[in-house]
């Protein structure tokens, strides 16, 4: 990708990134998709509406699990994309550390809480309100989930920290044992153990931990990014990892207390028949809600890593990537869901006509919110990035109660049940609608063009002056980037001497990469980032080529006396290098070298 006339593309490799974190928590989401909407359609078909009934009163358990698995993976992503992006590997040590220990403790904590008071879980979770048989199979569901807390929770924060450490394979086949030791649990359930409800739960709970071991096993590579240390966990960064982690936590709060809230409104206007409708329909969320939800968790990671880089380039490209997903992914898989409905409805329900029909309508206006629903999640967690914590807070809340649960409340007295189905695209588009209406009415007047709606925080980012940004495909334009970027610093202020030493740093590592990295017949990228900021020239190098740690072979380095010109870049960054720092994530090389500028030059050197 080249940059002619000044203008600076949207990073590739940032799209590349993007689509890949998508995809992996795409798969995060679907762990517990895929169980619980196993769960649902088997136990309705051979267990019956009330065991059916019992367990979509049983869902929240997903999100009160998620309360801890959210505030940990949201928390902990954000601290360790900062880290990753200042090079700091000693705090990214720590916050990995304290995310395991915090994880283990808090969800081994709420397994036991869940087995000794699931009566008391059953009527938090609105089955007081149900018949006696429906609450009697509410307890025993909850009290064969509620174990498998650990391996859920863990195996959800773990899986964005396994795509940083570059490893997208394992969350895969991960989610894939999930998915068939479950259904081959809930099957043995069903004909050879006879367990009902409470078989049916420790199936999923048994997929879980299953899930999680695979993901353990990447721990055991050498060359991992993430150790767990106890002598570096540092409690200080507790505060931070859970004020981080706030939004998604209230959110997942909601998400669980909310289906309590529904729940009774429809026993009032619907009975047990809207309660099972609803199950249907929840059911069916975990699954075809999670790709939006996969794509707020890009934003969340790769925003993360921009935000940490101060790249308003990266963030724009992830807000383009989350927009371009939601229109080309979710709006196509929104149509077909809509379009499914009675067939959907029928594989949970097959039988009882009036159920059936109220759930299809459930699940159409479920599909009609799931556009809604994916960019809300997106802007929530682009809020995240940024630091405007208040905001991600306020549409947290409004995702899964706020709109949606004032929509639903005004609509059913009008509508009945039909009222509460359809709360939801009205909810999640009036949502959408005020962030659109918030980007326009506190449009930034000192930024230009998209930047000036991007609600970015005073002093963010690297002024566009004191940034040169290319992504050179070839060695003349990396001739041409050298160029650029000498000129660049001497107009920045640097010493001819700096800016001539870093020209030809560009010219070595980044012609390195373009003649080495690019030779394996392989599409690939490079992005090249200039900036001046405090007194300090950074030169950035990141690309999607084979692991390669310039650092270490710079360290290695010994001059040969016969070829003096030989790797002169890398002798010259060595010498005139503040810090230089190498991390490799999500299969990028990341390169970030820091020069100290001289007021003066030295007049024992010599122009190189």
């Amino acid at each position: 990708m080249s940059v002619r006339n000044g203008i600076t593309p949207q990073s590739a490799i940032t799209g590349k990134l993007f689509q890949k974190a998508m995809l992996t928590m795409l798969v995060a989401e679907l762990s517990g998709a895929v169980t619980a909407m196993i769960d649902g359609a088997l136990t309705g078909r051979y267990l019956g509406n009330t065991a059916l009934a019992a367990c979509g009163l049983g869902s929240p358990y997903y999100s009160i699990a998620s309360v801890i698995s959210g505030v940990l993976m949201v928390g902990s992503t954000g601290l360790c994309t900062n880290a990753i992006g200042r090079g700091d590997r000693k705090r990214l040590s720590g916050v990995f550390s304290l995310t395991v220990m915090t994880g283990v403790a808090a969800s081994c904590i709420l397994a036991l809480a869940g087995v000794l008071f699931s009566d008391g879980f059953a009527v938090l979770f609105g089955a007081g309100n149900a018949s006696e048989e429906v609450f009697a199979e509410t307890s025993v569901y909850l009290k064969g989930l509620f174990p498998g807390a650990p391996g859920f929770v863990m195996f959800v924060v773990l899986t964005p920290i396994l795509q940083l450490d570059g490893d997208s394979v394992r969350p895969n086949l991960a989610s894939f044992a999930c998915a068939v030791v479950d259904i081959a649990g809930d099957l043995l359930n069903i004909y050879v153990f006879h367990g009902g409800v409470y078989g049916m739960a420790v199936a999923s709970a048994v997929s879980h931990y299953t899930a999680l071991l695979i993901v353990l096993s990447h721990f055991l590579r050498k060359d991992s990014l993430f150790r767990f240390k106890v002598s570096g966990i540092r409690a200080d960064i507790l505060p931070t990892l859970l004020k981080d982690g706030l939004p998604r936590g209230l959110c997942m709060l909601c998400r669980g207390g909310f289906p309590v809230l529904l729940n009774i409104l429809l026993i009032g206007v619907a009975g047990d028949m809207g309660v099972t409708a609803y199950s249907t329909m929840n059911s069916n969320s975990f699954l075809i809600g999670s790709v939006g939800w996969g794509i707020g968790g890009a934003m969340l990671i790769i925003g993360g890593m921009m935000a940490g880089e101060q790249d308003i380039n990266g963030l724009k490209t992830s807000i383009f990537a989350a927009l371009k997903n939601i229109l080309l992914g979710v709006t196509p898989l929104a149509a077909v869901v809509f379009a499914c409905a009675p067939w959907i409805s029928k594989l949970f329900l097959p039988g009882g006509n009036e159920v059936r029909v109220m759930a299809s309508a459930a699940v159409r206006c479920y599909a009609l919110c799931l556009p809604f629903l994916a960019f809300n999640v997106s802007a929530a967690n682009y809020f995240q990035v940024i630091s405007r914590r208040s905001a991600a807070n306020l549409m947290n809340i409004g995702i899964e109660a706020g709109c949606v649960g004032i929509a639903a409340y005004v609509l059913s007295r009008r509508m009945g049940a039909a009222g509460v189905w359809l709360a939801f695209p009205v909810g999640q588009a009036v949502l959408s609608m005020l962030v659109l209406l918030g980007a326009f009415l506190f449009r930034d007047p000192e930024r230009m063009g998209t930047e000036a709606h991007m609600l970015l925080p005073k002093g963010f980012g690297i002024s566009p002056e004191d940034r040169l940004e290319r992504s050179p495909a070839d060695l003349n334009e990396v001739n041409m980037l050298s160029g650029d970027a000498a000129a660049f610093c001497r107009n920045r202020g640097i010493i001819p001497l700096n800016a001539s030493r870093l020209a030809l740093c560009v010219e070595e590592m980044a012609g390195n990469v373009i003649q080495y990295g690019f030779s394996d017949g392989k599409q690939h990228h490079l992005d090249v980032r200039v900036l001046v900021k405090d007194g300090n020239v950074i030169l950035r190098l990141r690309d999607d080529c084979m692991k390669f740690d310039m650092k270490e072979k710079a360290e290695q380095f010994v001059p040969d006396p016969d070829h003096p010109e030989k790797n002169i870049g890398i002798r010259l960054v060595m010498g005139m290098a503040k810090d230089i720092v190498y991390t490799n994530t999500m299969n990028t090389n990341n390169l970030m070298i820091t020069v100290t500028q001289k007021t003066a030059p030295d007049p024992d050197e010599k122009e190189a």
